[in-house]
């Protein structure tokens, strides 16, 4: 294990890597379970961390078109884990919401998780995990200018 500012910023890289394989196996896992895609279980967990969303939203949110996100939603809807209803608002709105049975998968998938990621928490100081807080947050940002920039490259392809 190298100490070096260099070795270390490779080893954080690969770290990173490897925990979004991680991400990854257990995404793949919870749409198995939930019987759905990975995009359409992106949209359930954007629900629960967010709440009631527009359409809209949840098309700019999630990148995709205005149609895949209707064709996300029928889906949803028709597995029961959504319901659209109109904005009282703005009647040309639709707002979506998780059901009581995507909070009820919710809570069998998370709570458990949550239970046993408490104690990976408690071995850093709070300025410690402050840090690592820090570094999330740039890791997002980062991450989402690298989207918008690949995605550039994908219509200049075009």
């Amino acid at each position: 294990m190298s100490t070096t500012r260099a070795g270390l910023s490779a080893q954080t890289l690969g770290e990173v890597r490897a925990q979004q394989r991680a991400y990854d196996r257990f995404h793949d896992a919870v749409a198995g379970y939930l019987r759905l895609n990975r995009t359409d279980v992106r949209c359930l967990d954007l629900l629960d961390q967010r709440g009631t969303q527009t359409a809209g939203e949840l098309s700019e949110t999630t990148g995709l078109t205005t149609g895949a996100v209707t064709a996300m939603l029928d889906r949803l809807e028709r597995a029961g884990y959504v319901r659209r209803l109109r904005d009282p608002g703005d009647r040309r709105k639709v707002l979506v919401e998780p059901t009581e049975l995507a909070r009820e998968r919710a809570r069998e998938i998370y709570a458990p998780f949550a239970e046993q990621e408490a104690p990976l928490h408690e071995r850093f100081t709070d300025d410690q995990l402050a840090t690592i807080l820090d570094f999330l947050r740039i890791a997002s940002e980062f991450y989402a200018t690298q989207t918008g920039r690949v995605e550039a490259l994908g219509r200049g392809s075009g």
